[in-house]
């Protein structure tokens, strides 16, 4: 293994922890459920779900400036590039792409109810076009991902 495959690594695994507190977090969720108020109602897990692909959506973000920051040294930055390819990441592109639709799609429903007071009784709706808008963008980026794999190009 190569020093920037080493790097790159280490990087992901430092990623995949994060995550995996998340997960934690998450898991251990509904034991706590019964002290909040929302008991479960939808507003409840996109709040939850806004807050778990914003991480992913930072995380995501640091190991991309590891990525760049490889630049300097292009033969170094090329074997990172070559891990690319493999289809555990491209994996991880698809959903660090829903991840990010879904994040910014929930974000513009939480700008609606905040400016328009007659949105939050349509709160469910609004959750609803933005879980089905993610799904309609992301699975064509899915496809345009995986499509080397589909070819067999890998």
């Amino acid at each position: 293994m190569s020093r920037a495959q080493a790097t790159f690594a280490v990087a992901l695994a430092v990623v995949a922890l994060g995550v995996m507190v998340v997960a934690g977090f998450v898991l251990s969720w509904p034991r706590r459920r019964a002290q909040t108020t929302y008991k479960g109602a939808p507003g409840q897990w996109a709040f939850l779900a806004h807050r778990v692909t914003g991480f992913l959506v930072f995380a995501f973000l640091l190991l991309h400036i590891v990525d760049v920051s490889l630049v300097r040294w292009p033969s170094l930055y090329d074997d990172v590039h070559r891990l690319y390819s493999n289809v555990v990441l491209r994996l991880f592109e698809v959903g660090l792409l829903f991840a990010l639709l879904f994040h910014a799609l929930n974000g513009l429903r939480i700008i609606a109810v905040d400016f328009f007071p007659g949105a939050i009784a349509r709160e469910r709706h609004l959750l609803t076009a933005a879980v089905v808008l993610t799904v309609a963008a992301g699975v064509p980026g899915a496809v345009v991902i995986m499509w080397p794999f589909v070819e067999g190009r890998f």
